[in-house]
């Protein structure tokens, strides 16, 4: 059974530390005025406690209170992407976690792929692990995204006339799916590097959808600082439908931020479908406990429900936000 696999090796103690957000600027000040015995003698429950009430402070302030903490946030970003400009990891070192393609579930081509009635051209481009915080990972097509592809095409009525938005689009295979299958808009998001193949397949494939009215675009989203909801919609007193994100679970650095972007993007109308491959047993822990705190979450049965076969590693996630 193909499978990816995930090197084990630490991460390069010498490459750029991931920026901060707002959020994590203020909880690190309120932390440094606790009382240091309390801070040596808190336990992970107290931690926790402590972490979710800092977020509602932040929660809380005021905009020109928040203003200083996006703007050390914003700093440190520019640090970052600085210091990634110039950084080389070392040859002999996968640079953290690197993922191994060793086959595909699901048959690709690049040249073009069956999909509903007509024909998917997705172009891919060779990644690189010192770019941007997910290693370059968005140029690929990964199976995790075509289980989603066929999910959809299989199961049209969740996207169709749907407003969508899409995280960790990467070379836009799912978000162009949901175009074909009769959605309103799709809002394909990704970081800045992976946005031009992205927006070069949306215009391959705009021909399967020329004859509708659905509105596609690709825009910027770092979980790490993700812009708000309705700027990204580009209107106001909006929200999204369905929300989609296509296996990009499995550096754990990132499933902290990806969880804060799905609680601001969501409400509890919101479907999201989510397709996870497990990989390693600290990202996949840190995932699982995240997701089912802020979601009701059932794993689909492909099988049964979308005559759909896949790997048993492989899951799809159908979530929606707990009632408060």
């Amino acid at each position: 059974r193909p499978v990816f696999t995930m090197s084990s090796d630490a991460r390069d103690p010498n490459a750029p530390k991931k920026p901060l957000t707002a959020l994590d600027f203020y909880a690190q000040a309120a932390r440094r005025k606790e009382d240091a015995a309390k801070d040596v003698t808190a336990d992970d429950t107290q931690t926790q406690a402590s972490s979710e009430l800092y977020e509602l402070e932040f929660n809380n302030l005021s905009d020109a209170e928040k203003a200083t903490w996006y703007k050390l946030a914003r700093r440190d970003k520019i640090r970052y992407k600085k210091e990634m400009a110039t950084y080389e990891p070392p040859v002999d070192s996968p640079s953290g976690c690197r993922l191994l393609l060793m086959g595909r579930f699901f048959p690709f081509d690049s040249e073009g792929i069956p999909f509903a009635d007509t024909t998917l051209t997705i172009k891919e481009a060779q990644n690189s692990s010192h770019i941007g915080e997910d290693g370059g990972t968005g140029l690929n097509v990964w199976d995790g995204a075509q289980l989603l592809l066929r999910y959809i095409e299989k199961v049209p009525n969740i996207v169709k006339n749907k407003r969508v938005i899409e995280l960790g689009s990467g070379c836009g295979i799912v978000g162009v799916a949901a175009a074909i299958c009769g959605c309103k808009e799709v809002i394909m998001t990704d970081l800045a590097y992976a946005l031009p193949l992205m927006r070069e397949n949306v215009d391959i494939n705009r021909v399967a959808w020329k004859d509708t009215d659905v509105v596609v675009s690709c825009k910027e989203c770092d979980w790490f600082q993700p812009p708000p909801v309705d700027e990204l919609l580009g209107h106001y007193d909006s929200k999204a439908d369905v929300l989609l994100v296509a296996d990009c679970v499995w550096l754990s650095s990132l499933i902290a931020p990806l969880l804060r972007t799905l609680k601001l993007y969501t409400t509890e109308s919101t479907d999201v479908f989510i397709t996870y491959q497990q990989r390693g047993k600290e990202a996949h822990d840190l995932f699982m406990e995240g997701i089912h705190n802020l979601f009701d979450v059932v794993d689909v049965d492909t099988l049964k429900e979308a005559d759909l076969a896949k790997p048993d590693v492989f899951h799809l996630l159908h979530c929606k936000r707990k009632v408060s």
